[in-house]
């Protein structure tokens, strides 16, 4: 494996842990009690998942159209993107 294709490898896991984040961030804003008043933090929490997901999905396609890449910062958007999903799974089992 070349760096490019580690690189590649990073950002879908940080794009699919970013999703699944988004996602259930999504789930809890719309299947939690209005009483709470957490409603609009998950909300919050959804769209800037979403908006990270994205984020990594164009840096993927620069690095398929163009070459450009750039390991150590792929390698640190998939650990986040990784990280954010198991952090948003243990927030989500608590509430």
């Amino acid at each position: 494996m070349n760096a490019y294709t580690i690189s590649l490898f990073a950002l879908v896991l940080g794009l699919l842990g970013q999703s699944v984040a988004s996602g259930m961030a999504f789930e809890r804003f719309f299947h939690r009690s209005p009483a709470t008043g957490s409603r609009p933090l998950w909300l919050a929490i959804a769209i800037g998942s979403l908006l990270l997901g994205l984020h990594h999905g164009h840096s993927i396609e620069l690095a398929l159209k163009t070459g450009l890449y750039d390991l150590r910062q792929s390698s640190l958007a998939g650990g986040a993107g990784l990280l954010y999903a198991y952090a948003m799974l243990a927030f989500s089992r608590r509430a």
